[in-house]
Parts: structure tokens; sequence; C-alpha cells
């Protein structure tokens, strides 16, 4: 685990993707189309199935990285057909919004969170025990730096 429980970090994307994603997102939004919100904390962001680029982008991305890295590292959690399923979405944090983000357990077998942004500071991720393991009641919060791609 290189940033806590079942946490690991790895270089994804290059600058030129990162940019050209945020590029369409922000065409996206700057073009009235009505966006979903993502989940029930955030208020700002867009589910990434809903704008076109679930067989693009999330589905390759899962069967051609995620999987493959979640059944070697966790082969106790993922089985052959788990991550047959994608939910992406992007969300966006500013100043002043989305202030009260509580803490949560998602859902998933696997979660991948990929940094965008363009010019931030802080923004890190903290990370508990792991449920259904036996450092599921752990409270120690372990801090993941966001580092963009």
């Amino acid at each position: 685990d290189s940033a806590g429980y079942a946490v690991y970090r790895l270089d994804l994307f290059e600058e030129a993707f990162c940019n050209d994603l945020l590029a369409e997102l922000d065409y996206l939004e700057a073009s009235g189309i009505p966006l979903r919100r993502p989940n029930g904390m955030n208020r700002y962001g867009a589910i990434l199935s809903q704008l076109g680029f679930q067989d693009g982008l999330l589905a390759p991305l899962m069967r051609l990285v995620v999987k493959p890295f979640a059944r070697e590292l966790w082969p106790e959690w993922v089985d052959p057909g788990d991550c047959d399923e994608t939910y992406g979405f992007v969300v966006r944090y500013r100043i002043g919004e989305d202030l009260e983000l509580a803490e949560h357990a998602d859902t998933s077998n696997v979660t991948l969170n990929v940094c965008l942004g363009r010019e931030f500071q802080g923004g890190d991720l903290y990370f508990k025990g792991v449920r259904f393991s036996a450092s599921q009641g752990d409270q120690e919060e372990r801090a993941a730096s966001h580092v963009r791609g």
C-alpha cells in the first residue's frame, strides 16, 4: 500500500489528455445542456457516461487498466466477473462550493480517483480502514495527495 489501506498511486494520464478532457468538459458546461449531479454530495459535476465517454474512455479504462490491477492487488475482493460495470463522473471543487462533503464509503469493489485539476492547493483524499476486512474499524486517517494525471 503506497498511500494507506489498499490505496495505491500511479501516473495514469498525460498532461495533454487532462487538458483535452477538461476543455471538453468546460465546453459541455458552457453549452447550457443540463448536467445531472453525479451523486448526493456534489452539486458541481457531471456523469461521464451521459456525456458520451462510456465506450471510448470508461469501458476500456476499466477493462484494460483498473480490472487487471484490481485482480492482481485484491484477488479476495475482485472476482473475474467483477468490475464489468462502471460509473464514471467528474466533480468540480472551488472555494465556496460544496463545503460540507461528508465522510463516506464507496459502494464499489474498486474506486479510481483521478485528478484532472488545473492549479490548486490541498485536495488531499483521506482514507481509513477497508470495509469487510480486519481494518474496517480503524479511525486513523491516512492522507493521499491528489496529483494531476
